[in-house]
């Protein structure tokens, strides 16, 4: 068995090295044989869902709360649904999988100007050697290829010799030889790693057969597929957000209501992923959603549909009892709604939020203007 892959270009390695682009100081650039990676500065109180980040086969655009930071065409085409992204210590890593084995000769030809307020665009390198003015636009470069090899009869017996073993090749027996060096029968160890509501005990130091090393290739490639569909759902979510925002401002609740439970939907999809998630994404995903509740809330007061702010603002204060805007938004639909025994349940709802925030003027008149409850429990 062969791979579909240019076999000419397996031996692709370039070390991490900086890359002119016009707006981003301290952009660099690596790449592998079926990767390219990208890593620049977005700020240090930049979070996840600040980031917009849309992978093409052959474009990639990153905007920071809606100001573009990258945006362009790539060196060569990538497989989006296999790449990814993560956001470390206010610096973006994007990890693109190449959708051939070739050599990229440059990562990415920035085609908006983008500049941080107040400063002048980055300059874009050394001088280049003048050149004829010409009307015509040069053609942006090509990934390299390198010239197919004949495999057939007819060719080198070198080569096909080479071939030959190649697809001799036990992968997963050579894998497992390296993963079990220096190891045996009795060096078993286990380590339990738990917090966010999880916990996992792993196996260390143990002999691997090749059916295991085959699983845990297995398992890294779909874990891959997995970040980057998580990474794309929180991305998704906060934009929903953002919209539903920018509708609510504009009086528009209902259409708002619709953009905050679209963007929950995509979060609640990822709940069954919570256990191989880390402790950063589970508490990115739980404030974005509890964010969306609280707004979904607020919408459905706006639309005098008392039933659905109660029941999102009780799904807030579920994950959140203290959760002020939950609290204050839920006592004002048990107010308004005016039925049997929401006066009580709102003035319970007032008092919790008043023992955070005492000083919680709205809620205090809230509070005063409801019907206060005689000793017996009868309101008068």
């Amino acid at each position: 068995y062969m791979s579909h892959h240019n076999l000419d270009a397996i031996t692709v390695h370039q070390a991490r090295q900086p890359f002119d682009v016009p707006g981003l100081d301290d952009f660099e650039w690596a790449q592998e044989t079926d990767t390219a990676s990208f890593i620049f500065s977005v700020g240090a109180g930049v979070r996840g869902r600040d980031l917009l980040v849309r992978m093409l086969p052959t474009t990639l655009c990153v905007r920071c709360h809606g100001r573009i930071l990258l945006d362009g065409p790539l060196g060569g085409t990538i497989a989006p649904e296999e790449s990814e992204w993560e956001l470390v210590d206010g610096s973006l890593h994007l990890t693109l999988r190449k959708a051939q084995q070739c050599e990229w000769r440059i990562p990415i030809r920035q085609t908006t100007a983008t500049t941080t307020p107040g400063t002048a665009p980055a300059a874009t390198g050394a001088s280049a050697p003048s050149r004829p003015a010409s009307s015509a636009t040069a053609p942006p470069p090509q990934p390299r290829r390198l010239p197919a090899l004949d495999r057939s009869a007819g060719g080198s017996s070198v080569l096909r010799d080479a071939y030959r073993a190649w697809d001799r090749f036990d992968e997963a027996g050579a894998l497992a030889a390296v993963e079990n060096e220096g190891k045996s029968e009795d060096s078993i160890g286990v380590t339990l790693r738990a917090g966010g509501g999880t916990a996992a005990l792993q196996c260390t130091d143990y002999v691997k057969d090749t059916e295991e090393v085959e699983l845990d290739e297995e398992l890294g490639r779909k874990r891959s597929s997995l970040q980057a569909t998580l990474n794309a759902r929180l991305a998704q979510a906060a934009e929903l957000k953002a919209q539903g925002n920018r509708l609510l401002s504009d009086g528009q609740p209902r259409a708002a209501l619709e953009r905050y439970l679209e963007g929950e939907g995509a979060l609640c999809a990822l709940e069954h992923a919570r256990v191989l998630c880390s402790a950063h994404m589970v508490g990115t995903t739980d404030a974005l959603l509890t964010d969306l509740r609280a707004n979904a809330a607020q919408a459905a007061l706006k639309l005098g549909d008392w039933d659905a702010a109660i029941e999102t603002a009780t799904a807030v204060l579920e994950a959140v009892p203290t959760h002020a805007k939950a609290l204050y938004r839920r006592a004002s639909a048990h107010a308004s709604r005016d039925g049997d025994g929401d006066a009580s349940r709102a003035r319970a709802d007032l008092r919790a939020l008043l023992k955070v925030q005492p000083s919680n003027g709205a809620a205090s008149r809230l509070l005063d203007s409801l019907p206060a409850d005689s000793p017996g429990g009868i309101m008068v």
